[in-house]
């Protein structure tokens, strides 16, 4: 689909309002954290924040489609899903698509996770709940949460943020449907609205007035609050709470530094399949690893000896990353270039990953990626172990080096996005995001142009043209190649 249905559509515009408005106010009143959801209790975590009556609404995938959490097997039956069954039933009782088909593909969204979002927004105002959140849980995929915790208060209209509202409801959908919101909004607080000379006006507790105007498209043109008196309302200028930005594990300027190293060390993947003759032949190979002779292999091709180095260990149980005890010039680089970036924590000899859980090993493979580049190496391997497994940087001349084409570059770019995503915010992401793409291209003298900045990005391999996409939240959203010029019209 490209587009919601008319009858969401219709539907949505008079409950969203009142959901724009809830949803400031559950942002002002739970303080940012890490999330967790228990299905089986219909219990959130946001942090330490307990939230009762809580439940997932559904998921958001790599490949850009939708799954409402009413549609998995595993979940059937537990509290967590009950708000997304109610939504089920109403989507029957209303005639809405979106709301009955158990995987709804945003595909040919122009912002597929976008899409997504209004999607939770619209469900938090169906519902009447009282917040709604989302979080990574890994890759690019996200976890859509709604919560309905009596603990939390129903937002009241504020004059000072009604006509703030109520403007982004108006413009949030395709379509006409200005009055909808109003009415809508209205009816959400038992409010009176009445017509005005070119528009309509909303009446709130103490007698102050919205005037909305309103064009013959039905299509809001201004939205000023009176007070009682009819005067233009000034609001107080109290500073409004303001959430305070948890300091990231990989701080920003490191993550765009380390960023374009990701998806290059990716690439040597090729290197190693064309030297291990066979390799691509077994479907799971076993990796071995002498650290006396510094030599890697696989047990299924034992003529295989590779020179390499290690980099480190992940236990997986204790979630801590240890360097490895050498002096290999590829870990001291990361090392020294976390230290001055102010991460000394990054380069210490032991690293505690607690504290990001489930990401950790995001960040392990971000820094192991960049050591290997940093060290000149020309391979990337991950050998197994009984509590975690050790990583290596391949170091043996006799692997040549791939280069790059579009169709590799689309698929690294993929997967080190997914990599590097959980450690991004909105503050970083499309700065991380676009350096790792831009910095690849330069890693291989490819000629990269802005189109349409900050949401497009290509770069031209000869006659093709590589196209990357990024959301209005800055992230990867689509990444594809044709003939040039092809690129910029859209590429199947």
């Amino acid at each position: 689909m490209d587009t919601f249905s008319n009858a969401l559509l219709s539907f949505a515009r008079g409950n969203l309002g009142g959901a724009i408005e809830q949803y400031s106010a559950f942002q002002e009143q739970v303080p940012n954290g890490r999330m967790r959801m228990e299905h089986a209790t219909g219990t959130a975590w946001i942090g330490d924040r307990e939230l009762n009556r809580s439940g997932e609404l559904g998921t958001f995938a790599e490949d850009s489609t939708f799954m409402w959490a009413w549609a998995k097997p595993d979940l059937a039956g537990l509290p967590g899903v009950e708000h997304a069954l109610r939504l089920r039933d109403i989507g029957v009782r209303q005639g809405i698509p979106e709301f009955t088909e158990g995987l709804l593909d945003f595909g040919g969204f122009p912002d597929p996770k976008l899409a997504a979002d209004h999607l939770s927004l619209i469900a938090l105002g169906v519902l009447r709940a009282r917040g709604s959140m989302k979080f990574n849980h890994g890759g690019r995929a996200y976890a859509y949460l709604v919560t309905d915790d009596e603990e939390l208060t129903c937002a009241t209209p504020d004059p000072a943020r009604v006509g703030e509202y109520l403007r982004i409801a108006a413009l949030l959908l395709p379509g006409d449907g200005t009055q909808d919101v109003l009415t809508g909004y209205a009816r959400w607080h038992g409010l009176t609205t009445r017509p005005a000379a070119d528009g309509m006006e909303l009446v709130l507790p103490g007698g102050h007035r919205l005037v909305a105007r309103i064009d013959a498209q039905d299509n809001i043109i201004d939205a000023a609050m009176v007070d009682p008196a009819g005067e233009p309302y000034t609001p107080a200028t109290a500073a409004r709470p303001e959430s305070r930005r948890v300091p990231p594990f990989v701080p920003d300027d490191l993550l765009a530094a380390l960023a374009p190293m990701v998806p290059i060390t990716m690439g040597l993947q090729g290197g190693l399949l064309d030297f291990a003759a066979g390799l691509r032949d077994i479907e799971r190979p076993t990796a071995t690893w002498d650290p006396a002779h510094g030599r890697f292999g696989f047990a299924e091709l034992p003529a295989v000896s590779i020179a390499a180095v290690e980099i480190g260990r992940y236990d997986r149980d204790r979630r801590r990353w240890a360097w490895a005890g050498n002096e290999w010039a590829g870990t001291a680089a990361v090392r020294r270039l976390a230290r001055e970036h102010g991460a000394g924590h990054l380069a210490a000899a032991g690293v505690d990953l607690t504290v990001i859980a489930p990401h950790g090993e995001n960040a392990i493979d971000v820094l192991s990626a960049a050591a290997v580049q940093l060290g000149d190496a020309v391979g990337w391997a991950f050998v197994p172990d009984d509590e975690g497994y050790r990583v290596l940087a391949l170091t043996d001349e006799r692997i040549t080096e791939p280069g790059a084409d579009p169709d590799l570059a689309c698929s690294v770019f993929d997967a080190a996005a997914n990599l590097l995503h959980p450690l991004t915010d909105s503050e970083n992401r499309y700065r991380t995001m676009r350096e790792m793409v831009a910095g690849y291209f330069r890693r291989y003298d490819v000629p990269a142009i802005d189109a349409g900045e900050p949401h497009l990005l290509l770069g031209h391999f000869g006659l093709y043209e590589v196209r990357v996409e990024f959301g209005v939240d800055g992230a990867v959203s689509r990444t594809g190649f044709g003939m040039i010029g092809d690129a910029l019209t859209g590429i199947p």
